[in-house]
């Protein structure tokens, strides 16, 4: 798991790469999605969607408590300008964290950590006049990304990310920079003056694995927005069920079974690698680099006789 920012109120901010991570923390108090969708265990459904490569899960944790969620996945269609698109599937803060900006600053650090454009698809009026004090629009006629077929989207152009800020939440550490770097190496613009390995180097020096980012709520207190439903789908089975135009791509990295140091680094200078057990035609074990995703090496599953 990834720490990508901490407040002056001690919420940590984390963006969860495994499912094992979820067995360190506890869940705080949510009820919105188990009253109005029946989502009755939110550890599971966390555990199911992070064993999907699309789906990118931040959290915000209080005192080693989830407090508040968000659920981003992948968009499948490109954009007419080359960039990527994600989806905002859904956001929550705990009630008794309400009305303190939280859900604004996890979306600010969100979409500093997600390249290209964002959409969501809000359900109500106050989810919607959230989305638009975000700087969300409805789609324009040269929208670079094709809403044409998805009525009720609404798209943040990356072009628009800048002019976002966290709010009332006064931030004692970001590092969303280092986040999106490991995440998307190939995104990291070269004039900023550190190469790729020297910030790979800066997240293994800090402690950094993967992790998440948080949660949820609201912006000037006139909205209610500790429980947001961004999509107008069922969320009640533990995997969550896709749209048609976000169809589920099989993990190709497998099941993760822990962790190998390899006696030489990557060439992002990562020697920490993840071992992910593969089935197919051919099953065995790939080493994923812990830092930039490259695969290092492949140990093919002996047959017995």
């Amino acid at each position: 798991m990834i720490e990508i920012a901490r407040n002056s109120d001690g919420v940590r901010f984390y963006l969860l790469e495994h499912a094992f991570e979820l067995d360190k923390l506890g869940i705080g108090e949510f009820t919105y999605f188990k009253k109005h969708l029946g989502m009755s265990d939110y550890m599971a459904n966390f555990k199911s969607w992070l064993k999907r490569p699309t789906v990118y899960l931040v959290v915000a944790v209080l005192e080693n408590s989830i407090v508040g969620w968000s659920m981003n996945e992948s968009w499948s269609k490109p954009s007419t300008d080359g960039r990527p698109v994600f989806v905002l599937r859904a956001i929550e803060i705990s009630p008794h964290l309400a009305s303190k900006g939280l859900g604004r600053t996890l979306f600010t650090l969100i979409s500093r950590i997600l390249p290209g454009h964002i959409i969501t698809k809000p359900v109500n009026a106050n989810a919607k006049k959230f989305f638009l004090s975000l700087s969300f629009s409805l789609p324009a006629r040269n929208c670079p990304v094709g809403l044409a077929d998805h009525p009720g989207y609404l798209v943040l152009d990356e072009g628009a990310k800048s002019g976002l800020s966290v709010g009332k939440i006064h931030l004692d550490q970001d590092r969303t920079e280092q986040c999106r770097m490991k995440l998307f190496p190939g995104e990291y613009p070269a004039s900023k003056g550190r190469s790729r390995s020297a910030i790979a180097s800066g997240i293994k020096a800090e402690g950094m694995k993967k992790a998440a980012v948080a949660p949820e709520n609201t912006t000037d207190g006139t909205v209610d927005t500790d429980h947001i439903i961004c999509e107008d789908r069922s969320i009640n089975e533990v995997p969550l069920v896709p749209d048609a135009s976000t169809p589920v791509r099989q993990d190709s990295r497998g099941e993760f079974i822990g962790n190998q140091k390899m006696l030489s680094s990557c060439e992002c200078g990562e020697n920490m690698a993840g071992k992910f057990l593969q089935g197919g035609q051919k099953p065995g074990t790939a080493f994923i680099c812990a830092s930039c995703g490259r695969e290092r090496y492949f140990l093919p599953l002996r047959k017995t006789a």
